[in-house]
């Protein structure tokens, strides 16, 4: 298990129940669609980096502050050689280098370098590592997950990692010998105390209640179920996943609250919500049992 886990990001979170209840425009849809691989990209290499047999901490997602400027780190692993800063990513098709600029082969466009991102996240973590009293050798990395893709002129460093050297790049960390340090252990616990949750949704299009599709939807496959049922269970009409009401009406508030986290939640918001497909009373059962209430009566809400 890692030291911290990874969590998909709030505005990935929003982006897709976005994508669901309303139109996005193609631009939209793209970034939404990047997110969403990058994503699993770094979840893919989540699983790789458990594998390790060395004595190590690792610490997924982490969201910095140093003088003012803050800073993301995908990966960060601590090993009794030093740290480790890996920078993940999930492209897809031909790129190439001219001079020190990446370009996609496709658009011919410039894209913003990870080597320049790492460099970046790495002079930030040495200044944050120099106010906490540490001096750790750092070394950074780049990954590249994804088996479709292709890099053209690079420039010839041990930090990028291609979708065929990952192997054996990891095996070369997993036999790194010796132990912690309680430096090292307790670098690890002040670093994730450190962490800032990243609840912004820049990029994130703009959206208010009245603009969202109202309605079910079906937690495996997305579909809106459009059948009103007053029985324990709701079933997909497509993909045919059964879930109980109980659990759909969390559902429903867990999103409503995501969306819109300054809203006071009621039994008519979530009614209204679920455009009716709910039982009333099932959900003001659910509340109660689920939810601290605060207020009485008609000014009665749950968070």
């Amino acid at each position: 298990m890692a030291f911290k886990e990874r969590t998909k990001p709030k505005r990935l979170r929003v982006m897709e129940l976005l994508s669901r209840r309303m139109n996005l425009s193609r631009d939209e849809r793209n970034k939404f669609l990047y997110w969403v691989k990058g994503y699993k990209g770094e979840i893919q290499f989540d699983v790789l980096t458990q594998k390790l047999k060395c004595d190590c901490l690792i610490l997924n997602d982490l969201f910095l502050k140093v003088n003012g400027k803050q800073f993301q780190i995908d990966t960060l692993i601590i090993t009794a050689k030093g740290i480790y800063i890996y920078e993940v990513k999930n492209f897809e098709g031909t790129y190439y280098y001219e001079g020190t600029k990446m370009y996609s082969g496709r658009s011919r466009k410039e894209v913003y370098d990870p080597l320049d991102q790492v460099k970046h996240a790495s002079t930030l973590l040495r200044q944050l590592m120099q106010q906490m009293g540490y001096s750790l050798p750092i070394k950074t990395v780049i990954v590249f997950m994804n088996q479709d893709f292709a890099l053209y002129q690079a420039p010839m460093l041990e930090e990028l990692i291609l979708p065929g050297a990952l192997k054996s790049h990891l095996a070369e960390v997993s036999e790194i010998s010796g132990q912690l340090s309680q430096t090292q252990r307790k670098f690890a616990e002040e670093i994730k105390a450190l962490h800032i949750e990243d609840v912004s949704l820049r990029e994130v299009p703009y959206y208010e209640e009245s603009s969202l599709k109202k309605g079910v939807i079906c937690c495996e496959c997305g579909t809106f179920i459009e059948e009103y049922t007053q029985s324990l269970y709701s079933v997909c009409p497509i993909c045919h996943h059964k879930e109980r009401i109980r659990d759909t009406v969390i559902r429903q508030f867990e999103e409503y609250k995501l969306l819109f986290p300054d809203q006071k939640i009621t039994k008519t918001v979530l009614l209204k919500w679920s455009d009716g497909r709910l039982s009333a009373n099932r959900i003001a059962y659910t509340l109660k049992q689920t939810y601290r209430a605060v207020g009485t009566g008609r000014w009665r809400y749950y968070e």
